[in-house]
């Protein structure tokens, strides 16, 4: 049944957006140990036969349990607290606490901030009020799964759109993944330095060009506002700055960004 419903949350985390650490969401081993957690406290023991009412029961109670978690100052432990050892994990800052069962017990979700952590519960909650409609269970876990990612969120007014792009494929992803690896800390910087709120992408998109990518931020403020955040723009540098100093950047693997507003990038997505 565990897998099951890891099989059901994972693609519905997928579907609607909030699935990659890298990103700043969870990743696969953090929604194994929500799934986990939620089996432990509400999966019956010693039954080999589960019906699609229970199944359903355990799909209802991960939503509600998770929509109501107090996630500002709880951690998700599959064990209690004084199984823990190093209680520094348990106590950190991270936006979100979901801790490994096992030695040394390290915060698994230490990716996200607070932005991401409210699109999450968000996203939580926007499932539960579709199970409170009481739908047949078929319908109400074929509608979850319908649920689409709303990129950007209906809060977002400006986006920074950054164009990477390589002489060749095997170049092009390269450098994707440095992209990757230094996005969670322009991210903490957006929130912890500027006090901004950010939705990403989770995704690197493909449009026209085969050895072109684009990859969107969203931000609350609109984009004359952000222009004139000085020190956004010294935290976005520093984050540039970093592709200048790549050790195996060649000449033909570039970055530019963009910033505009909602409908210009929309309009420009079209036209692609």
């Amino acid at each position: 049944m565990f897998q099951h419903l890891l099989t059901f949350i994972r693609t519905w985390a997928q579907n609607v957006g909030f699935y990659g650490q890298v990103y700043g969401y969870l990743g696969g081993y953090s929604w194994a140990i929500l799934c986990a957690y939620i089996c432990h406290r509400f999966l019956p023991l010693n039954n080999s036969y589960f019906s699609i009412e229970e199944f359903f029961i355990l799909v209802e109670n991960f939503f509600l349990t998770y929509s109501q978690f107090n996630w500002s100052s709880k951690s998700v432990c599959l064990y209690s607290k004084n199984y823990y050892s190093d209680q520094s994990s348990i106590e950190n800052c991270d936006s979100m606490r979901i801790l490994c069962p096992s030695p040394p017990y390290n915060n698994t979700s230490h990716s996200t901030i607070d932005s991401t952590r409210y699109l999450i519960i968000q996203g939580f909650a926007n499932v539960h009020k579709i199970i409170e409609k009481n739908l047949q269970y078929e319908d109400t876990l074929k509608e979850i799964l319908q649920l689409s990612n709303h990129f950007p969120d209906k809060t977002i007014q400006s986006i920074i759109q950054l164009t990477l792009s390589g002489k060749t494929i095997s170049e092009l992803n390269q450098w994707i993944g440095y992209m990757k690896s230094r996005l969670a800390h322009f991210l903490n910087d957006c929130q912890n330095e500027c006090n901004l709120f950010v939705q990403t992408q989770n995704n690197v998109e493909i449009r026209k060009q085969n050895l072109e990518r684009f990859y969107s931020i969203g931000f609350q403020l609109n984009e004359h506002i952000i222009s004139r955040h000085r020190q956004f723009y010294y935290c976005l540098n520093k984050f540039l700055q970093q592709f200048i100093i790549c050790s195996f950047r060649s000449d033909t693997m570039k970055i530019s960004y963009k910033l505009m507003s909602i409908h210009d990038w929309n309009r420009e997505r079209m036209k692609t």
